[in-house]
């Protein structure tokens, strides 16, 4: 790989970045580089290579940092400064940051790494602490030389927001004093020492049975009416006696561990997972036995089906799930710490592990993560709640009543009613605006319009599903051009570059049937989140034009510019003198494999905007003239990472005003 850097578009020096992982898929190998610095990794930089199985390059995902000289001796000082913080000190740093006050679920993890700062990086202590709910986990990066925090996440992900945000600054507010650190680790790894160990992947071959609901009573029984008071007779014709796969036999008695589920108690309330002498379960709603059976056969069924579609490398496992959990609240999670991650499903009003949506949801979580470990920052928070709900949404349009029963809803049971709203799959009339960050279950409001950030990466997902179902194409195509297109990402995903992984995963699985990508292009350009590129005059570049005094002129709007990136130092410049008045959009589309950023000029030289989005995906800057006389503006195209030259150095360029 090294030898044939150039080739890929990686930087000719390959010497600070370590190969940590090799990921495969449909489609091929995809290799994940770490950015050192002084033998410590940079937080967040990666150079993720995808090798289609022709050997031809798929993509290359960068998110690598520039160091300069500078930053390298800024960085070794920081080195040697005598006084640093020790990893225990920043445990106990963000301990009480966390204001810790729920038993742990892992064990504490603290690792030095370098955090991008301006103009340089920051020493810091990655520090990773996960307890039981109303806890949770996070992960924060405590400044190394003054216990500073810099920045930190929540690794916990409620299926929605309903009770609490899951900021440092929220767990600030809590009442009480936290628990001790050090009594903690030390009750969890005994914990870990005394755990049973994990059920074999190997199906043992013997099934139980058991009352499900599948997917969701209201569905079914296409009942609106139905509570989560209603009769217990309400529910008689609801109820499916499923086959429990695979599950295990010790001793006379049936337990629901498997090789792709476990079920088990992880978070309070402390209740045991139900057993039978007969591997039959017998048990309806309003028992713990019935919520064990119901998420079983949900997730065994949904791993069953992931493979069927050829991935064997996306949670292949004894997945580890609560099913009355999450301190007894009205919520469920996936969680995710230093070591492990699992589900946890809650009990207030319906019980989420009633629910296929919400069990599906939450797998949804662990299905992104599973394939992509630095899933984190850019829209990843959104997009993460987005595809959990279509991943859900999904499987319900499949079941009998599906297609009729309220396809919009998703939760339909857990939700649209007086315990919480649900979230809805058709809110096409939502709008991505690239100024933004899009993280979960945020409230927006864009153009008027007001929807749940989850909405506006769902909707059309959900709605080329629909469409492409209608047109005669498979559930399965569908799911698995998704799934497909998550592999080869690293972390800082927006929704523009998601989006173009998914339209090129499209062409690459079905490269003689245009009908899924030019669908998900369709659903993607109507709410902005990729650009549709306006018909008007197309012009191709002319060398040389690397300043602003050789620029090439663009003199109509809706101008399609085709062109290429000679060279690593090649540079482009495209004048456009704009009418007072009038704002001018430039949109740059790479290669599919390329990263080229997009800046914008005055005539004096000064740099107004730029836009650096990721590999393939959109780049756009935007300017208004507010004078009452036209005036020049220059669009500048500069390399990042990927290819050059005529052929893999392709770019197109649209202005308009």
């Amino acid at each position: 790989m090294r030898d044939n850097a150039e080739r890929f578009g990686l930087p000719a020096s390959l010497k600070n970045l370590v190969l940590v992982q090799v990921k495969e898929s449909l489609l091929g190998k995809h290799y994940h580089y770490q950015q050192m610095l002084l033998d410590l990794p940079v937080d967040g930089a990666e150079i993720v290579v995808s090798i289609g199985k022709d050997g031809q390059l798929l993509q290359i995902y960068n998110t690598s940092r520039h160091v300069s000289e500078d930053m390298e001796e800024a960085a070794v000082n920081q080195l040697q400064l005598k006084e640093q913080l020790s990893s225990e000190s920043a445990l106990d740093r963000a301990w009480s940051n966390m204001r810790v006050q729920n038993p742990l679920v892992d064990l504490p993890k603290s690792e030095q790494v370098w955090v991008p700062v301006k103009d340089g990086f920051q020493l810091s202590y990655k520090v990773s602490i996960a307890a039981q709910m109303p806890t949770g986990g996070f992960v924060q990066y405590i400044n190394a030389q003054d216990g500073s925090l810099i920045d930190s996440y929540s690794t916990s992900m409620p299926r929605n927001g309903k009770f609490e945000e899951r900021t440092l600054a929220a767990r600030q507010r809590t009442l009480g004093s936290p628990l001790d650190r050090k009594a903690e680790t030390a009750a969890i790894e005994r914990q870990k020492r005394l755990a049973q160990p994990v059920t074999s992947l190997v199906p043992s071959g013997i099934d139980g049975s058991g009352f499900v609901f599948d997917p969701d009573p209201r569905t079914t029984l296409n009942n609106d009416s139905l509570t989560d008071s209603s009769a217990a007779s309400a529910f008689d014709s609801a109820y499916f006696n499923k086959p429990l796969r695979d599950i295990t036999l010790s001793g006379g008695v049936y337990s629901l561990s498997g090789p792709y589920v476990n079920i088990k108690n992880i978070e309070a309330p402390n209740t045991a997972p139900s057993t039978t002498t007969t591997g039959a379960w017998t048990a309806k709603r309003g028992s713990d036995a019935f919520d064990d059976t119901n998420v079983y056969f949900q997730l065994d069924q949904n791993q069953r089906y992931i493979q069927s579609l050829g991935f064997t490398n996306i949670i292949n496992r004894p997945f580890d799930v609560d099913t009355n959990g999450v301190d007894g609240d009205d919520n469920s999670h996936y969680s995710y710490g230093s070591g492990t991650d699992y589900l946890a499903f809650g009990h207030g009003c319906v019980n989420d592990s009633e629910d296929a949506d919400v069990i599906l949801h939450e797998y949804g979580h662990g299905i992104q993560r599973n394939i992509n470990t630095s899933w984190s920052g850019g829209d990843t928070g959104a997009m993460g709640e987005g595809f959990g709900d279509y991943w859900a949404a999904s499987y319900s349009y499949s079941t009998p009543n599906g297609p009729t029963y309220h396809p919009e809803w998703v939760f339909s049971w857990d939700g649209h009613s007086n315990c919480w709203s649900g979230r809805a799959l058709n809110r096409t009339d939502a709008r991505y605006n690239r100024l933004r960050t899009y993280g979960a279950h945020q409230s927006i409001t864009e153009g008027g319009v007001t929807f749940v950030s989850d909405e506006l990466w769902s909707a059309p997902l959900f709605q080329a599903l629909t469409s492409l179902m209608a047109n005669g194409k498979s559930r399965a195509d569908v799911d698995k051009l998704i799934l497909q297109a998550h592999f080869g990402l690293g972390s800082g995903v927006k929704m523009p570059a998601m989006a173009t992984a998914i339209v090129n995963a499209a062409h690459n699985l079905f490269p003689n049937d245009a009908t899924y990508e030019n669908t998900f292009k369709a659903k993607f350009e109507a709410q902005n989140i990729i650009s549709s590129i306006p018909t008007g005059p197309t012009i191709n570049e002319t060398e040389s034009n690397n300043t602003q005094a050789t620029a090439n002129e663009i003199s109509t709007t809706n101008t399609t510019v085709n062109a290429a990136i000679a060279s690593s130092s090649d540079v482009d410049f495209f004048k456009v003198t704009l009418p007072a008045g009038k704002t001018l959009t430039a949109q740059m589309t790479p290669n599919s494999t390329s990263d080229y950023d997009l800046e914008l000029y005055n005539s004096a030289g000064t740099k107004l905007t730029s836009s650096t989005a990721g590999t393939g995906a959109v780049d756009s800057v935007t300017r208004s003239n507010g004078g009452t006389m036209s005036a020049d503006f220059y669009v500048k195209v500069i390399y990042y990472s990927g290819g050059t030259g005529s052929t893999n150095g392709k770019y197109s360029l649209v202005a308009i005003w």
